[in-house]
């Protein structure tokens, strides 16, 4: 028995091995880039692996890094398994699909089990064989998408459940620790893939109720026995997931929404009402395993039961067969009844397939079984090589899908002379075209892969605020030719305001393979820059500034403020400026004579949060922003105060030449002259980020997340969160225990920063202190009850979110969280009331 174990083993390596082998030859005539999802999953990946190569397990804000990583469906677990890959043969696409082997690996080895649970070692090794050729598979093994590790984290988990459901496991507690370990590195996955499990889990639940239901006293074993094991499964998968889950659980939902509504647009969808939408899935299933190879099997082993007809089949007890039934039925009907259908949809239940055509190959007795079974290992290595390399003609029916060589597309080189450039610090490039070849979510990829100093980017401002997106990068991509699927007006207008601009010019151009070109515009004065210096006596910084056009400036007009900040890298990196307009003192009657007018701010931190040159060493970091003059501000001389912060908030030591600025002019300025200088400077984050926050004083909703959604687009790590909450904290420090107006407008924006960064404690007492400054603003009540419900905290929620509806009782979004927050206390009544 060990003996024959161990022929197994060899033979489940040999066909890994052989795997490899197909895909590293398929890899290598392979010149394609990633296209759009296999982009991000790339981007996500090398996300990963940084943040493991500076692990710091025993600190909550390293963990936290980590799951922000993949803060949508698309959870971290497949990047978590390439990011040792990465470190192995170097970051790249085809690093990443080799990274299925791993995958790969574990689903044999799974479904090899499932088949000696269910006949014998032989079905265990044939479906092992058919599942290693079946031509769906070969198509997701060689791509980098999630639902390959979601089929292998699957299986797996069905082979541990399905052990210790109709096995004899000698130690059982553990075959459901394993299974509920399972479970949680489903979520981990992929969370939507936990639905496919949804009839076992049911038979799970049903199977640990029963004995509670049975009549008589059996021992205490007998009867919770069943039920400690799957709370102990429970546990363990909430284990495994929570911390990721708990974190993310509301992009999570958000995001799922979000892929529901994409594919009901561009997918193809055939209702469950129809008679096609209903064999699309069995008609599809065969070919994903290769047609021409099940039907062989099926045809032999017909023949095979045909021969016996006289003797008894093999009888299967019902109970068991339900088991064995139900994780593919249920998955097959769940995604029957979608509106939307794709082969991948169905993908783990190939594996599903393979396993009862093992069973039929293993089954089968005949003289002519021998040759029957050489021709099924004939026919499928012929349909691997139709399938990856279209070699011959394909007895699969399924698509092929053969390496691409072509001319490459020049990604590298886009983001090297972007890097040439700018090679001290983190550069977003703007990218219209959105082609299979050239897109956003693959420049990203490509970016991050080159020391992570480009971000790649899609434009998202509407059509009447692209001047926003023209003033908030400093790089823009074009291309001519097919712009892809989802250009529309919005771009082509983009295009042509980019060509238009004095304040670009052309950077590069690339043929590309479709017969276009791609055309790379960078601003001429960059609004940021980042030079090695040679390092002064001491370590103070020096700090310069000069604001275009000169003084005087109107109220409300825009203006361009230069800086030069001359200082240690390690300061820089991570440093603050507070930069205060103080009312110069005169001789003039009024405020302004004792030198206490109204000021105004120019925070911000150093770089916008860009530097990315190594810590030792010094630099220069020039910056241009734009500088807007508050509306109705009094006429008069106005100086400067800068100080400066370091990342713990201590002060620096600031040198700073005098600058003074005049305001004149009365009124407001026009729109269009503020307009003309947003092109030319990028504008100031953190003076957005209190904009946003007033937004969220007034209630306005979908304006603040319209605009949070354009700013995130040209930061795109959201360092203006970090760097903003970090700057109102210590200006609220400065307040002491009376607070003004304007420190109230601080509140809001921290509160803002605090819950986009997912800091909920943070934000809850932030939210509860305005609160008490503002107790009759409904929006202020609404927001901490929102954050409450993040924290999975409903009876606190719901005391501010009822305080909120009796201030705003027609307010539609309050009506909803409070549903949701009586849904979570099980208030059953409550919540169908507010649902009426």
């Amino acid at each position: 028995m060990r003996r024959a174990r161990s022929r197994d083993g060899w033979i489940l390596l040999g066909l890994w091995l052989a795997g490899v082998l197909l895909d590293g030859l398929w890899l290598q005539g392979h010149a394609q880039p990633p296209a759009w999802d296999q982009g991000e999953h790339l981007s996500r990946a090398l996300g990963v692996w940084r943040v493991l190569g500076e692990a710091a397990p025993f600190d909550p804000l390293w963990w936290q890094r980590l799951w922000a990583e993949t803060p949508t469906y698309r959870g971290p677990f497949t990047y978590l398994v390439t990011a040792p890959v990465f470190a192995l043969l170097g970051p790249g696409y085809g690093s990443a699909i080799l990274s299925n082997s791993l995958f790969q690996a574990l689903l044999l080895g799974s479904l090899y089990g499932l088949g000696r649970l269910a006949h014998s070692r032989a079905a265990g090794l044939w479906a092992a064989f058919l599942c290693a050729v079946a031509p769906a598979l070969l198509n997701q093994r060689s791509d980098y998408l999630i639902d390959f590790s979601l089929t292998a984290v699957l299986t797996a988990t069905w082979w541990l459940l399905t052990v210790r459901v109709l096995g004899r496991p000698r130690h059982p507690w553990l075959w459901s620790l394993g299974g509920g370990l399972g479970l949680g590195a489903v979520v981990l996955t992929r969370p939507t893939g936990l639905v496919m499990l949804w009839l076992p889990l049911l038979g799970l639940a049903w199977r640990a109720l029963v004995p509670l239901l049975r009549q008589g006293r059996p021992a205490p074993r007998a009867r919770f026995g069943r039920l400690v094991e799957v709370l102990l499964a429970a546990g363990a998968a909430t284990a495994v997931a929570w911390p990721w889950w708990s974190q993310n659980w509301l992009t999570i939902l958000s995001t799922v929404n979000k892929a529901r509504q994409w594919g009901v647009l561009y997918q193809d969808g055939l209702e469950a009402n129809t008679l096609a939408g209903w064999l699309f899935y069995p008609r599809l299933l065969p070919t994903m395993a290769g047609a021409g190879l099940v039907a062989v099997v099926v045809a032999g082993g017909a023949l095979s039961r045909w021969q016996r007809r006289g003797g008894p089949g093999p009888i299967l007890p019902w109970r068991r067969l339900t088991w064995w039934l139900s994780f593919p039925l249920g998955a097959l009907l769940l995604a029957t009844l979608m509106s939307t259908k794709d082969f991948r949809f169905v993908l783990p239940l190939v594996p599903q397939l393979c396993l009862g055509l093992g069973i039929v190959l293993a089954s089968a007795a005949g003289r002519w079984t021998p040759v029957w079974r050489l021709a099924v290992v004939g026919i499928g290595i012929w349909g691997a090589l139709a399938s990856q390399f279209a070699l011959a003609a394909n007895p699969t029916a399924f698509p092929p899908r053969p390496p691409v060589a072509g001319p490459p597309w020049p990604l590298e080189a886009i983001v090297a002379t972007v890097r040439q450039r700018s090679p001290h610090q983190l550069s977003t490039l703007a990218v219209l075209p959105d082609s299979q070849g050239l897109n956003a979510f693959n420049l990203d990829a490509e970016g991050r892969r080159q020391e992570f100093r480009v971000a790649a980017r899609q434009t998202v401002a509407p059509v009447d605020q692209l001047d926003g997106d023209l003033a908030g990068f400093d790089w823009f991509l074009l291309k001519g030719g097919d712009q892809g699927v989802m250009s529309d007006e919005r771009q082509a207008a983009l295009d042509g305001l980019v060509r238009r601009s004095p304040a670009f010019q052309a950077a590069g151009s690339w043929p590309l393979p479709d017969g276009s070109r791609a055309e790379l515009f960078g601003r001429r004065d960059l609004g940021l820059e980042v030079v090695p210096v040679a390092c002064g006596p001491g370590r103070d910084l020096d700090l310069s500034l000069a604001v275009e056009p000169p003084p005087p400036l109107r109220p409300g007009s825009g203006a361009v403020l230069v800086s030069r900040l001359r200082g240690p890298a390690a300061e820089l990196r991570d440093g603050l400026l507070l930069l205060d307009w103080l009312p110069q003192p005169s001789a003039a009657s009024g405020p302004l004579a004792t030198g206490t007018g109204p000021a105004w701010r120019h925070d911000r931190g150093i770089g916008q949060g860009m530097v990315r040159a190594a810590p030792g060493g010094c630099l220069e970091v020039r910056e241009r922003l734009a500088l807007v003059v508050p509306g109705g501000l009094p006429d008069g001389s106005y100086r400067l105060r800068a100080r400066a912060l370091d990342r713990q908030g201590r002060p620096l030591a600031l040198r700073s030449a005098p600058l003074t600025l005049t305001v004149a002019g009365g009124g407001a300025a026009q729109r269009g002259e503020t307009r003309a200088m947003d092109a030319g400077a990028p504008p100031n984050r953190i003076d957005q980020l209190l904009e946003l926050g007033r937004l969220l004083r007034a209630g306005d909703l979908d304006r603040l997340f319209r605009q949070v959604g354009q700013i995130n687009q040209r930061d795109p790590q959201q360092i203006y969160l970090s760097q903003g909450e970090r700057l109102l904290r210590a200006r609220l420090q400065e307040t002491g225990a009376d607070p003004g107006e304007a420190d109230l407008e601080d509140l809001y924006g921290l509160a803002l920063a605090q819950a986009l960064q997912r800091h909920a404690d943070g934000a809850v007492d932030t939210l509860q202190r305005i609160v008490s400054l503002e107790p009759t603003n409904p929006h202020a009540l609404m927001a901490l009850g929102f954050v409450q419900l993040y924290r999975f905290h409903p009876g606190q929620a719901q005391v501010a979110l009822d305080a909120a509806a009796q201030l705003d009782p027609g307010n539609r979004t309050l009506r909803t969280l409070r549903a949701v927050a009586r849904g979570l206390r099980l208030d059953v009544a409550g919540t169908l009331a507010l649902l009426r």
